[in-house]
């Protein structure tokens, strides 16, 4: 995941991201698939530089990218790119009231789709130009509404399946943002304020400057001198020219690696036990991989909320810190579980957690009625959280959101689509509230 070292003569680096547009009609909480080629043309100017393929999760994208590579390209005009995926893996929960691909109604089934897994995009003319020693940037965008037919097979060739477009510099200096990178930090470099973070998605080379943010709060300094070799934080990063990783904010997790799930909710069972499907993994976890349902039964668990510098009330934070069962869950919520003895293979996959952290939850909703700054609601919800009788959300925005595409809550009208990304809470008899770091106007 680091930077190509030592480019040929003339050659401009280009750093390659990814992004989703949610998809609409169906409830999939998880679709991974491999990226295994990415070709400038004309020329097949390999953008993946011969890492082979990269494994992402798409459902984690409608208000972040990923990063795929930074390659080194000759200076010229491109008129499109080619992109190879392979072995997609979709994990959904049956709503349309007929059996779905084997899937019976109501149920979360995990299938691999067949189809055409291969996207050809043209540029609008007369195409991007690549100038030499200017370092640019590209993000693709895969439309799962598009790519996924009505009967769950893939189609990646389809018109507007996958669009590419060439990423101007933003105003503080970098090309995109990736958020969330969480992994264990490795060759701490204290001279240079650097670090390398192990994550399950690869390696990535982060650097840090005066306006990095730390949040250590076992760390009177709360600086770089709190980074330890092993210690697992979470990285929000700048990704700037070149492919360096500038880190935005720099938040503590824990003193060494557990076996750790990140999982949407999609069913509670009772006060011990409640359902999820595998976004990610801290580490790889036997018996377990990203888009399974698993069945967590909780032992005196403790609850937790990372507040990642968001303003979190405290009557909120109070009552999830406070839980000890189910009771402040929800459905479509986003939690890591910390596992307490190896999973069991099932069928179904169970597991035994003494942990529950609340994470950023991502969700595609419309505005509701007219936003009274600083705060709007969302209706038209995904059947996820339809399906567990909510269909409103109210969200709290401040000087902590990041909006993107529109320039804040007063721009936001009645009917607006908008991705969010934030802190989930459960808020007793009234509508559940999201304290929210990114808005994103669709």
């Amino acid at each position: 995941m680091e930077a190509v070292n030592a480019p040929p003569p003339g050659s401009s680096a280009v750093s390659v991201t990814i992004r989703d547009t949610p998809p609409s009609g169906f409830t999939f909480l998880s679709f991974e698939v491999s990226v295994t080629g990415a070709t400038l043309s004309p020329g097949n100017v390999d953008l993946l530089g011969g890492k082979g393929p990269v494994r992402i999760e798409v459902k984690q994208l409608e208000t972040e990218a990923a990063f795929l590579n930074t390659a080194n390209v000759m200076p010229g005009t491109y008129t499109g790119v080619t992109l190879t995926f392979a072995n997609p893996e979709l994990t959904f929960r049956n709503d349309t009231g007929a059996t779905l691909a084997g899937c019976a109604v109501g149920a979360v089934c995990e299938i691999k789709p067949s189809g055409t897994l291969t996207a050809n995009v043209n540029f609008t003319a007369p195409g991007i130009t690549i100038a030499s020693g200017s370092p640019s940037g590209i993000q693709i965008d895969v439309n799962p509404s598009t790519i996924l037919s009505t009967s769950l097979g893939v189609d990646f060739s389809q018109s507007g399946a996958v669009s590419v477009q060439q990423l101007t510099m933003k105003p503080a200096g970098e090309f995109d943002e990736v958020e969330d990178l969480r992994g264990g930090v490795q060759n701490l470099d204290t001279t240079n304020k650097k670090f390398t973070l192990h994550t399950m998605d690869g390696d990535f080379s982060i650097t840090t400057d005066n306006n990095t943010e730390f949040e250590f709060e076992n760390c009177a300094a709360n600086n770089f001198t709190c980074l330890q070799n092993n210690q697992v934080v979470e990285v929000g990063a700048r990704l700037m020219p070149g492919g360096i990783f500038l880190a935005r904010k720099i938040g503590f997790e824990d003193n060494a690696a557990d076996d750790e799930l990140d999982g949407v909710v999609f069913k509670i069972d009772d006060a011990t036990h409640f359902e999820m499907v595998v976004l990610d993994e801290l580490r790889s976890v036997n018996n377990i991989s990203v888009g399974n349902p698993v069945a967590v039964t909780l032992s005196n668990p403790t609850f937790r909320v990372k507040a990642d510098g968001l303003p979190v009330p405290s009557a909120l934070q109070g009552a999830f810190e406070g839980a000890v069962d189910t009771s402040q869950l929800l459905t479509g919520q986003t939690v890591q579980i910390r596992l307490t003895a190896p999973a069991n293979p099932g069928p179904p996959i169970a597991v035994t957690a003494d942990r529950v952290r609340l994470r950023m939850t991502q969700l595609t909703a419309k505005v509701q009625g007219a936003p009274v700054p600083p705060n709007f609601t969302v209706g038209s919800l995904p059947s996820l959280f339809t399906g567990a009788g909510i269909s409103s959300i109210h969200v709290q925005t401040s000087s902590s959101t990041n909006f993107v595409d529109v320039s804040g809550v007063g721009a936001l009208a009645d009917g607006d689509t908008t991705s969010l990304r934030g802190l989930l809470f459960k808020n007793g008899a009234n509508p559940p509230e999201l304290i929210a770091k990114k808005a994103r106007k669709r």
